[in-house]
């Protein structure tokens, strides 16, 4: 008897853990031709692909904090192309006593992501993890970029206009993997 009762709460603990990650600030989306409605959380964007999907690695170099925020993660990242050519010309560049750390400062670019399936969601988490001070993590990612043309949040029973004010481009991320968890350069 005392065995099926430990059974019992091993299944409840996975079954916990499985749908945890559903709840919450999991990210939905719909898609109508070119035109995406978009639910994170409270948060309820309209939002239109802009050009053609793509496909690219990225060195990633920081990561957002966690909240409610209205998109999947939000990366600092470099193309690994402009990566691999600070690596050759400086060494590791990453480091603050580099002559390459002013130019890879200049390299850097914020992204907000809205990951189009609950597993590249579980992979974008997984990534900023990996989104550490001396880690150099490489992914890569197939995605479209986004227009945001509408964003309202509900309070307290209404939905609510926000007003963005962000400069950092979205994209709806279809695929990302984890090419190499931290290169050396």
């Amino acid at each position: 008897m005392g065995k099926w009762k430990i059974v019992a709460v091993l299944v409840l603990v996975v079954a916990a853990i499985s749908i945890v990650p559903r709840i919450g600030k999991s990210t939905s989306i719909e898609q109508t031709g070119d035109q995406l409605s978009i639910a994170v959380g409270k948060h309820k964007l309209t939002a239109a692909l802009v050009g053609a999907q793509t496909t690219e690695s990225f060195l990633i170099v920081g990561g957002a904090p966690t909240g409610d925020l209205y998109f999947t993660s939000c990366l600092a990242v470099i193309r690994l192309d402009a990566a691999e050519r600070l690596a050759q010309r400086y060494g590791d560049f990453r480091k603050c006593s580099s002559p390459g750390a002013r130019e890879a400062q200049r390299s850097v670019k914020s992204i907000l992501l809205y990951a189009a399936t609950r597993d590249v969601e579980r992979k974008l988490k997984k990534i900023e993890k990996l989104a550490e001070p001396g880690k150099n993590a490489i992914v890569k990612m197939t995605y479209v970029r986004l227009n945001i043309i509408d964003h309202k949040i509900k309070r307290m029973g209404k939905e609510i206009q926000v007003i963005s004010r962000d400069t950092a481009p979205s994209f709806l991320v279809k695929d990302v993997q984890i090419v190499e968890k931290d290169r050396s350069f």
